[in-house]
């Protein structure tokens, strides 16, 4: 290590060796700071940490999406995009990695904390790669996002799955026959919906349909990339004869089930106006399509379908995912005890005697 030296301003310097072979001039006001910050460079090299590097969030978080994320599906790289630059890049982006610390990951997470929980958890996740990435190669020692929690919301939740009656209510209200052919894919099958705009009248047969691709937008034209979800995803599935009836009335005007109006690439300002003009304005209740594939879910719980078979017909890539929703119904039915705390507390004595 070299000597001490005091500066013209007023400020001692000392020159560190690094296990490189480098070396690196540190500074301090008085010899107690100066001291303090050669053992913190000598801890950084100690931990194999590139001492002296200056990338930005906004840098690593370029190269990190570009690296680590290019072969996932387009729709979770525009994920992780959207949550970087509407949430996480003006605030972090132009700091230094090594300089963010516990109290600008907070900052960051309060700015969303009125916003929905899955998006709270979508921010958080993305800077949790981000600095996690960072220590792999030797750019940070510990990740600021550690112990951060998202804020949760005790609101009611949200309606997830139609009625037995409100499903009858949706397919007499929907005529339009490209609308009609998305919902009936989407409620009797369970489709998502990618997987419904990319069916081909091909992938139908008498009594099944298989799913084997999927229809993904970028902005808002269909881009060629027909990749499922996951290997799950693949499946073939049993159709119900009211789905069959649908799909036997609905003109075929391409190769697709469900085309834009002239027959073309379905785009997504073409599909939203098709879900919005022709199935949501069609009736008087609370609708989006993921509620439809949910529906479909409870309708296997209903039909007394086993949790695995239901999560083949589903495409889940784990059993967890299909437990999730089951659990949720089974809660709900354990709720159902009105007219039994009712019979017992009328005092009847079939209720006493029962219970």
């Amino acid at each position: 290590m070299a000597k001490l030296k005091k500066r013209k301003d007023g400020r001692y310097q000392r020159r560190v060796t690094l296990s490189s072979g480098k070396t690196r001039v540190v500074y301090g006001r008085t010899q107690a700071a100066l001291d303090a910050a050669v053992r913190a460079v000598l801890a950084d090299d100690s931990a194999g940490l590139d001492v002296g590097d200056r990338t930005t969030v906004g840098e690593w978080a370029k190269i990190w999406l570009q690296t680590y994320k290019a072969d996932l599906r387009h729709a979770t790289v525009q994920m992780y995009r959207n949550a970087y630059n509407n949430h996480v890049r003006q605030v972090l982006g132009g700091m230094e990695l090594r300089d963010v610390r516990p109290v600008h990951i907070r900052s960051v997470m309060s700015e969303v904390a009125g916003m929905s929980e899955s998006l709270q958890n979508k921010v958080l996740l993305t800077m949790r790669q981000i600095f996690a990435t960072a220590i792999d190669n030797g750019l940070l020692l510990r990740n600021p996002c550690d112990k951060i929690k998202i804020t949760p919301h005790a609101k009611p939740r949200r309606k997830e799955y139609l009625t037995a009656a409100e499903c009858d209510t949706l397919m007499e209200a929907v005529t339009e026959p490209r609308a009609r052919a998305f919902v009936a894919l989407c409620l009797y099958c369970g489709l998502r919906r990618e997987e419904a705009l990319g069916l081909k009248w091909t992938d139908l047969g008498a009594d099944r349909l298989v799913v084997s691709r999927a229809m993904t937008f970028g902005s808002n034209q269909q881009l060629p990339v027909e990749e499922l979800k996951n290997t799950a995803s693949c499946r073939m599935l049993p159709m119900p004869d009211k789905l069959r009836q649908v799909l036997a009335t609905t003109p075929r005007l391409a190769e697709y089930v469900v085309p834009a109006t002239n027959g073309g690439d379905m785009t997504l300002s073409a599909f939203r106006r098709l879900w919005t003009s022709h199935v949501r304005r069609q009736v008087g209740f609370e609708l989006h399509p993921h509620m439809l594939r949910h529906t479909y879910a409870t309708m296997l719980y209903r039909a007394g379908v086993d949790l695995r078979t239901a999560q083949q017909l589903l495409g889940h890539a784990n059993i967890q995912m299909t437990a999730r929703i089951y659990t949720h119904l089974e809660a709900e039915d354990s709720l159902k005890v009105q007219d039994r705390i009712n019979l017992y507390l009328s005092g009847t004595p079939a209720a006493t005697a029962t219970g």
